[in-house]
């Protein structure tokens, strides 16, 4: 498995804003899916109800 195959089988959706990371669910003492934070730049986006 090449460098390219292994980044497209994230499970977890692409950053929208830096496009280079991935959006991972974030949380402390909340439920886990309501924040997520990006693994190269940090964006946090909340959850929309």
């Amino acid at each position: 498995m090449d460098m390219e195959q292994k980044e497209n089988s994230c499970i977890f959706p692409p950053c929208t804003k830096c496009g280079k990371g991935y959006l991972v669910p974030f949380s402390f003492k909340e439920d886990v899916f309501e924040k997520w934070k990006c693994t190269e730049c940090g964006n946090t986006i909340l959850k929309k109800e």
